[in-house]
């Protein structure tokens, strides 16, 4: 019997996961989360074109574009959505990436409140480099 991995997507076998070090039966339940978590996101295009715009003082959500599904960068713990600002507005033909923790990969199914702690402890990290570490590049 074959199952599906995250990885690739590629099937995996009994005789292959018993020599992996990991906990291959946890991380098959990956494939089918990531999948559904996508869809919902993929669902909520145009709550995410109105946070952007909000969040970069847009008049509407006019210009805003958010990528087809299949352009959406997918790591091990975020998946980044670009989106697209077309017209004549304050910042045209410009890319941002709005990104999102994997609530599979933060453990929020088991602990909810887990995926809002890393993002206010990446937040903190980022103020703290910003006032100490100028030099250093932030997102």
């Amino acid at each position: 019997m074959t199952r599906r991995h995250l990885r690739g997507g590629e099937a995996i076998t009994y005789s292959f996961a018993k020599n992996e070090e990991t906990n291959i039966l946890h991380q098959l339940g990956y494939y089918d989360q990531q999948r559904r978590f996508l869809s919902y996101l993929n669902d909520r295009r145009e709550w995410m074109k109105a946070v952007v715009a909000q969040h970069l003082g847009l008049n509407s959500t006019d210009g805003c574009y958010v990528a087809k599904i299949e352009a959406w960068l997918c790591g091990g713990f975020n998946v980044c959505i670009p989106i697209s600002i077309q017209g004549s507005g304050k910042l045209p033909g410009q890319q941002v990436v709005l990104r999102f923790a994997l609530p599979y990969r933060t453990g929020d199914n088991f602990r909810p409140g887990n995926g809002d702690e890393k993002i206010q402890c990446e937040a903190g990290t980022y103020a703290w480099l910003q006032h100490n570490c100028p030099d250093v590049p932030i997102p």
